[in-house]
């Protein structure tokens, strides 16, 4: 992956709704090469997914919480991340270092719509020890940007 391909995931980030035209135009490639190296990173898995970016309070959902999850037994960690896995309001599930195990970010309607979350799906009964909730007031910066022309390998 050369500097081109970089600017071009830059790019596709800032908006994925670009033309292949208009980012030829930003790094100096023709349409069809820009087409080329995007397929490329799509078959490489570097692009992974278009997607739109959707604003939470506009589609009802004003709850973000974090959630730190704590599970004693090893062997229940396959069993609770298959459970995340498949619960659409949990939108991030990260195994961390600590005195946790998990932290997941949420998205809920409202705090009884989070409480339902908590007591029906994380925390599970004989896997799940502990849980500690965060909610969030404000955010003060929300991004999945990757700057890929300064990230080094």
């Amino acid at each position: 992956m050369d500097m081109q391909d970089r600017q071009i995931l830059n790019i596709l980030q800032k908006d994925g709704r670009r033309s292949y035209s208009e980012i030829g135009n930003s790094v100096g490639l023709s349409t069809t090469a820009v087409k080329d190296r995007i397929d490329k990173l799509i078959k490489n898995s570097v692009l992974q997914n278009f997607s739109a970016e959707i604003s939470e309070n506009s589609v009802g959902l004003g709850v973000i919480a974090f959630i730190l999850v704590g599970i004693d037994n090893p062997d229940d960690c396959e069993a609770f991340e298959r459970m995340a896995s498949n619960v659409s309001q949990i939108q991030e599930c990260h195994h961390i270092t600590g005195g946790f195990n998990y932290i997941l970010k949420v998205l809920t309607t409202d705090m009884a719509a989070l409480e339902t979350l908590l007591s029906k799906h994380i925390k599970m009964t004989g896997i799940v020890s502990r849980t500690e909730t965060t909610i969030v007031f404000s955010s003060i910066k929300n991004s999945n940007f990757v700057d890929c022309v300064l990230r080094e390998n």
